[in-house]
């Protein structure tokens, strides 16, 4: 039950914010570099400021539990720089992961490279975590309330004045914690907001 209502308090406190505005076009410096056959070049921006970011692959990884052994995929860096920077990569499709701000996490978007030099310019997502003590006072408010609702039933049944007293402060305590945690999480919820970007064909940057 206090799982269940830490679930809902939770999934009920996150706010979805719309992505920021794509960000615009800007023209990188010249890069004498040739470019190798087969393979295009794009210029990766980030309109934060200086961001590491990856170029990734997705691959199949065993991971073992108790014993068991799954298949699950991972992303593979198959170049990293610090944006902004420009990488050469096979021509089609690339993925691109950039960070979540304030998150360990990050998205992934799919960039396409072309024979002609372009540019990828993006605004960051965010992810903010809700209030700390609105968690914790769900989670052990939760706890409480089901302690004290199975102890007051029994001790008001057995005539048990020590469990009727306990299971009466357990489950006020329980309550008060609980409706204090709602009220710290909706006060302070967390935060939730996708990035955007953009691709550019460029010219003269050869």
């Amino acid at each position: 039950m206090s799982t269940r209502l830490l679930v809902v308090a939770l999934a009920g406190c996150v706010h979805a914010l719309p992505p920021p505005p794509i960000p615009g076009p800007i023209q990188p410096p010249r890069l004498d570099r040739p470019i190798a056959a087969g393979q295009g070049r794009i210029y990766l921006d980030v309109v934060d400021g200086p961001t590491d970011v990856r170029v990734v692959r997705p691959i199949t990884v065993e991971e073992s539990l108790d014993d068991h052994v799954f298949d699950e995929t991972a992303l593979e860096t198959v170049q990293a720089c610090r944006t902004p920077c420009v990488v050469d990569l096979p021509l089609g499709a690339q993925l691109v992961a950039f960070p979540v701000r304030y998150s360990p996490k990050e998205e992934v978007d799919t960039v396409l490279v072309s024979p002609t030099p372009s540019l990828y310019r993006r605004a960051l997502g965010s992810r903010r975590h809700g209030s700390v003590l609105g968690v914790l006072g769900v989670a052990f408010g939760g706890t409480s309330l089901v302690t004290g609702a199975a102890l007051l039933p029994v001790g008001l049944a057995t005539d048990h004045s020590g469990l009727t007293t306990a299971g009466a402060i357990t489950l006020g305590a329980g309550a008060i914690l609980t409706a204090l945690g709602i009220w710290a999480l909706a006060t302070a919820p967390a935060l939730e907001q996708p990035g955007a970007g953009a691709r550019y064909e460029l010219t003269d940057t050869r």
